[in-house]
């Protein structure tokens, strides 16, 4: 196995370390956005379902930008359009950093989700095309980059606003300026060029991968995942302040669940596992995390379960998106395309659901909506893989 981790790691493209780089700053942005948004919101005079709808501005965009653009990318090429969206993914960032108001805030993080879902979508894709064997793996690295932005921006951004007085606003001037260097890097560095595909004809549209049913039953999967990853991201640091009475371990909590996720995405990066069955491990361990931390009334326990759950979570992204796209190998970009709409979805619609049992009822149900849900997605992915083996990959 050590020989084999070698030689993945020899064969990495030399785009890697530059997406990298690009994925650390989309997670500083996700990390610090999570921590940041009961100051945001206040700021803005909006709460509860507000909140949430501030949340599904950013992600309306991931539902229909990757849909798009991933389908374009197999044919203009990955790199052009990595480097258009890296650009738009800047200007959301600045925008957003010097928003006086809610609407221009809404509309700067509208771009932000367009910039670092297309770039997410282009740039796994790219891996994935160069090798089935070792593109999961180099997918779970640039995915561990992403989950040590998050883990850094909450922690950075609360240690200096309490040592420098500064505020939620520092989050994306740092991307901003991370988009710049990351734009430079992909510029420099050599992408793959565009798959060869047939011409596009009407059964090329992306609504044809749903003729495959176990394709169809990653996408309703990874929609739940990411749903469940931002309902608990954006959210937990009103749980330990509102339900906990802990306002400082709110930030603690977010960087453990990222870190956490982070080590797991390394670990998973460089052994030799099955990821349907890694997946579907995963989101049955989470289902019993998400249920002992919608009922614990201790911080540290409760601490201790958002740690555990960002382990479990960490290697279920990468599974689902390289499984999908095994399924269409002559049209990688088109899938992870469609998988990103998911995620845009279950992004966008979680957290707006969230705010509302939360102002209906209280947090704690919002946090059992989710153990919930992740049984749902436990039981989707069993199916999968139970009708894979019997049905060929589309090409």
């Amino acid at each position: 196995m050590k020989a084999s981790m070698y030689g993945s790691f020899k064969r990495a493209p030399a785009f890697l370390p530059a997406f990298c780089v690009l994925m650390f700053f989309v997670g500083f942005e996700m990390g610090g956005f999570q921590f940041a948004l009961r100051s945001i919101s206040a700021e803005y005079s909006i709460h509860g379902i507000g909140s949430g709808l501030l949340v599904a501005a950013q992600y309306s965009s991931v539902i229909i930008m990757p849909l798009l653009f991933g389908h374009i990318a197999d044919r203009v090429g990955k790199r052009i359009v990595l480097l258009s969206f890296c650009a738009v993914f800047l200007l959301g960032c600045a925008l957003a950093a010097l928003s006086g108001g809610v609407v221009a805030f809404s509309f700067g993080a509208f771009l932000i989700g367009a910039g670092y879902s297309v770039c997410e979508t282009a740039g796994s894709a790219a891996l994935s095309d160069l090798s089935r064997e070792d593109g999961a793996r180099w997918v779970n690295l640039s995915q561990g980059a992403l989950s040590f932005g998050a883990v850094i921006s909450p922690i950075l951004t609360q240690v200096c606003t309490k040592a420098f007085g500064s505020s939620w606003r520092l989050v994306f001037f740092v991307c901003l300026f991370g988009a710049l260097l990351s734009a430079v890097l992909l510029f420099l560095s050599r992408i793959p060029s565009a798959s060869t595909v047939e011409p596009l004809q009407s059964t090329s549209l992306p609504i044809r991968h749903f003729r495959d049913l176990p394709f169809t039953l990653f996408f309703f999967s990874i929609l739940l995942y990411v749903g469940l990853e931002n309902g608990f991201g954006y959210f937990t640091e009103s749980l330990f302040s509102l339900e906990l009475h802990t306002v400082s371990l709110g930030a603690y909590a977010i960087s453990a669940y990222w870190a956490s996720m982070a080590f797991s995405r390394l670990l998973f990066g460089v052994l030799s596992v099955k990821p349907e069955r890694t997946l579907i491990i995963s989101l049955g361990v989470s289902a019993v995390l998400f249920l002992a931390l919608s009922l614990l009334k201790s911080p540290i326990p409760a601490f201790a379960a958002c740690a555990l759950i960002g382990f479990a979570f960490g290697p279920v992204w990468s599974a689902l998106m390289n499984l999908a796209a095994a399924r269409n190998p002559n049209s990688s970009g088109g899938a992870m395309g469609l998988m990103s709409a998911g995620c845009g979805l279950g992004g966008a619609v979680f957290p707006a659901l969230m705010g509302l049992i939360s102002d209906s009822l209280n947090l704690r149900a919002a946090f059992l909506l989710l153990a919930f849900t992740t049984a749902v997605a436990a039981a989707l992915s069993l199916a999968a893989k139970l009708r894979q083996s019997n049905l060929a990959p589309k090409g």
